[in-house]
């Protein structure tokens, strides 16, 4: 895994961008009431985190794709900065649905924006240490 800790901290990065301009930009853009066409914005956003991961994976070899199972042992900060990018994005599709069906809400995002401040915090850890 050593040989991939750098592609797969760079994918991490693009998420953890696409995710907070999303975020960001589906709190900040959408005013104070969305409505259910809003929703495909968040589709959207789901979709461009989807992308770079995919990529990623499919550029690693099969025995790599193996080795992330050992993630969690051996790369603990990497572990937990996956485990929020993966809630955030969880979040998002939450409120994509949420909207779709019941057009207003906008609490799902607040907690995603949470969960991208936190994971920032992470990505700020690992490049200090």
């Amino acid at each position: 895994m050593a040989g991939y800790d750098g592609m797969l901290w760079r994918t991490l990065h693009r998420v953890l961008l696409v995710l907070a301009v999303g975020v960001l930009g589906l709190l900040l853009g959408l005013g104070h009431e969305p409505s259910r066409a809003d929703s495909l914005f968040g589709v959207l956003v789901v979709a461009l985190v989807a992308l770079p991961v995919w990529i990623t994976f499919q550029r690693m070899t099969p025995v790599a794709r193996g080795n992330l199972r050992a993630l969690p042992r051996h790369r603990p900060l990497m572990t937990a900065m996956i485990g929020l990018l993966v809630l955030v994005a969880l979040f998002v599709l939450g409120w994509t649905i949420a909207n779709a069906l019941f057009p207003g809400t906008l609490a799902p995002l607040a907690l995603a924006l949470v969960g991208v401040v936190l994971a920032a915090l992470v990505a700020l850890l690992n490049r200090v240490l």
